[in-house]
């Protein structure tokens, strides 16, 4: 039993579930609405549709892996109860899991490439799997960039469930279902970058002593509160300009977005600028990822 919840742990099962929905429902309320709209055949069908979710889900699991075991040491300092590496799951067997869940994953979503569009989209899920790694092991401790690779890989949780369907005009702002595709593209990037941030504050102990460069670190605990107004702050304009934009259309969308993001976002910032210490910066984040989980499900109301 302790060795199943280590594990569960280490591959953090509530983020992949979060992964998991996501592409789901961005297929199911947004992708297959428009092309079913656009009287186009849908090419991205059961059981193909799973099989490239297990395969974003595995090459996450993977990264949360290998990230941890490039974390040992901070990790000690900063969340010494969740550090399962060594106390219960030898080094080499990271390693292991972690080739053997990429190479599950590259070959889930080449299957789905070759039948599906073409085999050179892989390429998405191997830029996927080197931008993890290389984080984990250096940009994890640069400046701004690891927050944003974070945020990039986020918004490719979207973008490559998109570019796996062919039929799809992911270009075409035009279209409604594919203008709010790109809001929720947005969201999760904004959200994210926020929440890799005020993790970043949270843990700004273990990082100074392992030599990070994180932005509370270089430009101080008030700069980092800052720049998470900021990124709040854009994210607010988007969700309130697109709620004035389709308040007639989508009233029970739009009343979705003001009670269960928008407030609350609102709450983040008056919390946010209270916030004095780690465990206040953990519950930052812990209400940031709820915020994430319920823009994930108002693609229900679409």
């Amino acid at each position: 039993m302790q060795k199943l919840k280590a594990i569960l742990t280490l591959i953090r099962l509530p983020n992949l579930v979060f992964i998991f929905l996501t592409q789901l429902l961005a297929y199911y309320f947004l992708i297959k609405p428009c092309l079913n709209q656009q009287q186009v055949h849908s090419s991205l069908a059961n059981p193909y549709l799973f099989i490239l979710t297990f395969s974003t889900v595995l090459i996450a699991a993977a990264g949360y892996i290998i990230n941890d075991y490039f974390d040992i040491g901070i990790d000690a300092i900063n969340k010494p109860e969740r550090v399962t590496i060594e106390k219960i799951f030898k080094r080499r067997t990271i390693i292991i899991w972690h080739i053997v869940l990429n190479i599950l994953a590259v070959s889930m979503a080449a299957y789905v490439a070759y039948y599906v569009i073409q085999l050179r989209y892989v390429g998405l899920q191997l830029l996927s799997i080197f931008l993890l790694l290389v984080y984990s092991t250096t940009f994890k401790r640069k400046l701004i960039t690891g927050n944003f690779i974070i945020s990039i890989l986020t918004a490719l949780t979207l973008l490559s469930i998109a570019a796996y369907e062919p039929s799809f005009p992911l270009f075409n702002l035009k279209i409604y279902y594919v203008k709010m595709y790109w809001v929720y593209i947005l969201f999760a990037f904004l959200i994210t970058f926020c929440r890799e941030v005020v993790k970043d504050i949270e843990d700004i102990k273990g990082d100074d002593v392992q030599h990070c460069k994180t932005i509370p670190i270089v430009w101080g605990i008030q700069t980092a509160k800052n720049f998470v107004f900021a990124l709040i702050g854009i994210l607010l304009l988007l969700l309130i300009i697109m709620s004035v934009r389709y308040y007639d259309a989508d009233l029970i969308l739009v009343m979705y977005w003001l009670v269960l993001l928008i407030f609350p976002l609102l709450f983040i910032c008056y919390k946010l600028r209270l916030a004095t210490n780690a465990v206040h910066f953990h519950q930052l984040s812990s209400l940031i990822k709820w915020i994430t989980l319920a823009g994930i499900l108002s693609m229900i109301f679409i």
